[in-house]
This record gives structure tokens, sequence and C-alpha cells, in this order.
């Protein structure tokens, strides 16, 4: 074999053992806690109105990975226990507004809400900018899903103007911006609140499994260039 060919094989190798090791249809997640939030008042079909909620970063573990997420489903309470979740493309989310009918986002709805985490979230994102992302990402949502209804009521505290005009700018630069990046985000839906985050976050597995793969392409790389001269 000649490293042409191995270099051809090995890559078509990694992109295989890659895609096996990231397709994990179901995953174990619990909501851990919050990062940067601000308190808001809400209602919602499902929940109640007048409702006190942290909206913002939401601090997840994946499979036992950390990582951070958004709430894509604001007629849900979440759980602080593990429970099962479907990994699902952001546009076939949320499960159900009303546990029946599944009235999904959709792709336009998505793409807004790839669109914005790719302009604001970073993780050093603010507690303004997160509560204002949430907060848009549950009215965009809530536009697009039929079946349930949400209402942001009031915003705590003294950065509240501040969140409004977060919030006003997000829809402004959605706007003028249509065809702005996206980032790649997957949503998870289950029996709570359902999630959206960057990635599935991995726990080493796929290293592993390259670092194998390598290891092995290199043997058999070795023992052909011996052979060719023995």
């Amino acid at each position: 074999m000649n490293l042409r060919s191995l270099l051809s094989t090995l890559a078509l190798a990694f992109t295989s053992v890659a895609s096996t090791a990231l397709k994990a249809d179901t995953v174990s997640i619990v909501e851990a806690g919050v990062g940067a939030n601000e308190t808001v008042w809400i209602n919602s079909s499902n929940l109640g109105n007048n409702l006190h909620v942290y909206a913002g970063v939401l601090k997840l573990t994946v499979d036992g990975v950390a990582t951070n997420g958004f709430c894509i489903d604001p007629w849900h309470w979440s759980s602080s226990s593990a429970l099962p979740y479907e990994l699902e493309p952001l546009a076939n989310a949320p499960k159900s507004a009303n546990d029946s009918s599944p009235n999904p986002m959709g792709a336009s709805t998505a793409l807004k809400i790839e669109q914005l985490w790719q302009q604001y979230y970073t993780p050093a994102i603010s507690n303004v900018n997160a509560a204002a992302l949430q907060i848009e990402i549950w009215q965009l949502v809530d536009l697009a899903v039929s079946n349930g209804s949400f209402q942001l009521l009031s915003i705590d505290g003294g950065d509240s103007a501040a969140v409004y005009a977060a919030i006003a700018d997000m829809n402004n630069f959605l706007n003028s911006n249509p065809n702005a990046p996206a980032a790649n985000l997957i949503a998870a839906t289950g029996r709570g609140q359902d999630y959206v985050f960057q990635s599935v976050p991995d726990n080493g597995t796929t290293a592993l499994l390259l670092g194998l793969s390598l290891f092995g392409f290199v043997a058999i790389y070795r023992k052909s260039r011996v052979g060719q001269h023995a």
C-alpha cells in the first residue's frame, strides 16, 4: 500500500469512526444548574401564569459530559434527575407543546436560533445577553409552534432595560442579516424540558477510537513497507 492510498483510506476510516461514535440517538441528560442568567416572569399554557423562572444558560450533563445549552421548551418543567432524551435536528424540536400532537419549529426558526447562537453566544456570555438569547429563543419557538402559548411578563432587577435592548438588537440582527453564519446545533427532546446545545459532547470515546484506528493503519503501512523491501 503506497502512502497516498493509506492516507485516503485513513481519512475514510476517521470519518466513519467519528460518525459512529457521535451518532447517539438516545442520551441521558441532567440539568445541573444555571450559568449566566436573569430571572423573569412568564405565562405558559401548560405550566400556569405568573411563573418566576431563570432565563439564561443551562448547565447540562449529557451522558456524563458537561455542556452548556438553552431551553427550547417553555411549556415543561426541567428535572434535576437524569432523564433519557432523543437527539434530534433542531428543526424537528420541540417534542410537543401540548403533550399530544407534535408541532416542531421547522427549518426557518431553527436557522434563526443557530444564527443568534453564532452571533451572540460565547462561554463568557453576560447575564444580559444570556437572558436575552433565552427569551428570544422562547419567543421564536412560540411563534412557530401553534399548540402552546408563551408570554414574557417582566424581567427582574436593574438589568431589565438592558435585556429588552439586547432582545431588540437580536431581532434587528436577524432582520438585517438573513444569510448570517449559523452555529451547528442539536436538540434533545424528552420527558422533561427540551434543550438545544452546540454538539453532542464527546466523552473521549471518539478520540480513543480514532487513536486506535491510526495505530492500526500505521502498523499496516509499516508491514507493507517491509514487504516491499523483503
